[in-house]
């Protein structure tokens, strides 16, 4: 058994105490705070929060041990933008092999060894990340009164690594300079001098590239299929007040949002056949190649930016 093997169910759990410590540490701030505002104070809450946040920082210390030494560190290590803080929180629930643990039956209420739950495959990582496809080709959606069909949690934190790897991996490039810089610096005068200058987007990192290609598919197939690609504050609204995109109409935010699951997909296909690969597992295809016979295949270590 190696070092990973036993570490990995230790990330997950560790996963979870940093987020109920996190959660009560936030309770003890905020009571503070309005204490503060009645120029009060409470000795008992500052202790427990100090002694939270001491438990805080262990943790996030031995987490950041046990990340260096996960089977596909040496792969998403060296993409751009993917921090160490975000990284635990979307790998501590995702399992690629069959795994045993014990629950309660809610039926009988004994304790019982069940199968926790585990993707052996891509397509699963996306259905249970939530940036799959449900039957009919759409993204997946809440229904209510009824289980979300993902981890939401698990949503929350691939959306926000996707938002971490553009913003590290895109740049505003001026027309007459030619100078790489951000987009709040590229509206500054004071630090970007040129008049009448136009931004151009442009990618420093390979996913970054891809979300840029996504988004240029969608937007030509779109606009080949006749229809208008607005602002949101231009889309109409229903009798609710609430902006809609009518037949024929797509917001921009739509297209952005479409193709940064298109990326977020991408990173995780790439993830996962690193990981199975340092496992020693038998690699297996995207639902795309194995049974539609796509071919747009992308070796994982052709992605990495350092």
């Amino acid at each position: 058994m190696t070092e990973q093997t036993q570490d990995t169910p230790s990330l997950s759990r560790l996963d979870d105490a940093l987020k109920s410590v996190e959660k009560e540490r936030v309770r003890c701030d905020v009571r503070l705070s309005h204490l503060k505002l009645q120029g009060r104070g409470c000795e008992d809450t500052t202790k427990v929060r100090d002694m939270l946040l001491e438990v805080e920082h262990w943790i996030e210390g031995r987490i950041a041990v046990l990340i260096e030494v996960h089977p596909a560190y040496p792969w998403f290590s060296k993409i751009l933008g993917v921090g160490r803080e975000n990284m635990p929180k979307c790998l501590a629930p995702i399992r690629i092999k069959p795994e045993q643990g014990y629950r309660k039956n809610k039926e009988t209420k004994k304790i019982e060894l069940v199968d926790l739950p585990y993707a052996s495959t891509i397509s699963g990582v996306w259905m249970f990340s939530g940036v799959g496809l449900d039957e009919d080709r759409q993204a997946l959606h809440p229904t209510p009164g009824e289980t979300l069909p993902y981890n939401a949690e698990l949503r929350t934190m691939w959306w926000r690594v996707g938002s971490s790897l553009l913003k590290a991996g895109l740049r505003q490039q001026c027309s007459k300079c030619g100078r790489l810089m951000g987009q709040e610096a590229f509206k500054d005068p004071k630090k970007h001098p040129c008049k009448d200058a136009v931004a151009t987007t442009v990618a420093i990192s390979k996913f970054a590239q891809f979300y840029l290609d996504e988004k240029g598919k969608d937007i030509q197939q779109f606009l080949n299929r006749n229809w208008k690609i607005v602002k949101a504050t231009e889309l109409p609204k229903n009798k609710e007040g609430k902006r809609y995109e009518p037949p024929g109409m797509i917001s921009e935010g739509h297209i952005h949002a479409r193709a940064q699951r298109k990326m977020i997909k991408r990173v995780q296909a790439c993830l996962f056949l690193v990981w199975r690969e340092a496992e020693g597992l038998p690699p297996t295809k995207p639902y795309a190649q194995d049974k539609l016979g796509h071919d747009s295949f992308i070796d994982p270590w052709e992605m990495v930016d350092r």
